[in-house]
């Protein structure tokens, strides 16, 4: 008879925390949207797109937003879940029937891992297709681009011998690369002789590589011998290939969100034998493995600052207090996961130090409630 009635009060509290948290979710997707379709709306406005454009611009970037700030929804949830559930006294009525509060936290744990789960492999992929999609229809109707193209914000760097001069360098810095032809758009490249001293430096807004060379088109050179002289076509020799830059270069410098947690391994691995830094993607990838476990952690969290007495006072300055929490959570993880990213802190530290500290919190705070 006790283990029917475990079951079915397991039952009752993750059904009451699930329906939370999609009612929340819910929420915060029909705020986006409109706030999404403000932005879209100015943009179609001044591209003369039309307003099914702009309708679809702001769906499509639910996701992203939505994936960023999950786990302080997860905490949100299940503080409200808490919150109701004291004010019913139906925890207090629990808990007098033989139960503890590790009992009533568990249901709502496991629902938190399981929707952690699903979210890294389900919603995911979707959420970059959706991504992907938003991409190609501003590109498209927005910026009047037809090719994909990868524009990191500081541009793309290129490192390579002079295979024309012996022991020289040559530097070049784009703008943005179009992925269909390896076409670089707004180019400078920089040479450096063999005592590492800058000599020449080459201007043009489109280079393309073929086999075997760079095409530079309609070249300005600059040196000791040249001041803004237009050289017509240029070509620099260089040994990279077609698909080095495509798949090693080019998803370098993509968007790390761009990547499902089925992608990033086998990027990873290309990208250590090519001996380029994988840095960034192995802390993305660490941070998805760790998000079913950030979840759980969200419901440690929440049950000390849900969990209160109607007649308490205090219990809506807590609830106050605990979506603050979920806040400094969200920050402090988006600054580790920056530093990591840079290298400037291990990846574990990056990914983990933020689950493991609410972990702690919460179970020293659910026993001192005990």
């Amino acid at each position: 008879m006790l283990i029917v009635n475990i079951k079915k009060i397991n039952k009752y509290i993750a059904q009451d925390f699930l329906w939370r948290f999609l009612q929340i979710l819910a929420i915060f997707a029909l705020l986006m949207f409109f706030i999404n379709l403000l932005d879209a709306l100015d943009k179609a406005r001044s591209s003369e797109a039309s307003l099914i454009i702009a309708v679809k611009m702001a769906f499509l970037q639910i996701p992203s937003f939505l994936n960023d700030i999950v786990p302080s929804l997860i905490l949100i949830s299940a503080i409200i879940t808490f919150a109701i559930l004291s004010s019913r006294s139906e925890i207090t009525i629990i808990r007098m029937s033989g139960f503890s509060l590790w009992l009533v936290l568990k249901p709502m744990a496991i629902t938190a891992f399981v929707l952690g789960v699903f979210w890294v492999v389900i919603i995911g992929p979707i959420s970059i297709y959706m991504t992907k999609s938003f991409n190609s229809i501003e590109r498209q109707y927005i910026n009047k681009e037809i090719r994909e193209a990868v524009e990191p914000k500081n541009g793309i760097w290129l490192r390579q011998e002079n295979k024309q001069a012996a022991g020289e360098e040559i530097i070049i810095n784009a703008k943005k690369v179009y992925k269909d032809k390896i076409e670089f758009s707004h180019v400078k490249i920089l040479f450096f002789n063999k005592e590492g001293s800058f000599y020449r430096k080459i201007d043009s807004k489109d280079m393309i590589l073929k086999e075997g060379f760079w095409l530079i088109k309609d070249a300005i050179i600059n040196d000791d011998n040249n001041i803004n002289q237009n050289a017509g076509d240029v070509t620099i020799i260089t040994d990279l290939k077609h698909d080095f830059v495509k798949q090693k270069i080019v998803n370098n410098f993509q968007n790390v969100k761009l990547f499902s947690i089925f992608d990033l391994p086998s990027l990873i691995s290309d990208l250590e034998a090519s001996g380029f830094s994988s840095n960034k993607f192995k802390v993305y990838f660490y941070s998805l493995l760790s998000k079913p476990f950030l979840f759980v952690a969200m419901t440690f969290t929440a049950c000390y600052f849900g969990l209160g007495h109607i007649r308490n006072r205090r219990n809506s300055l807590m609830i106050f207090l605990g979506i603050i929490f979920g806040l400094v959570i969200y920050v402090s993880s988006t600054i580790l996961e920056s530093l990591g990213s840079s290298g400037l802190i291990p990846n574990f530290a990056a990914t983990w130090l933020v689950i493991i500290l609410c972990l702690s919190f919460g179970v020293l705070m659910i026993y001192n409630k005990e």
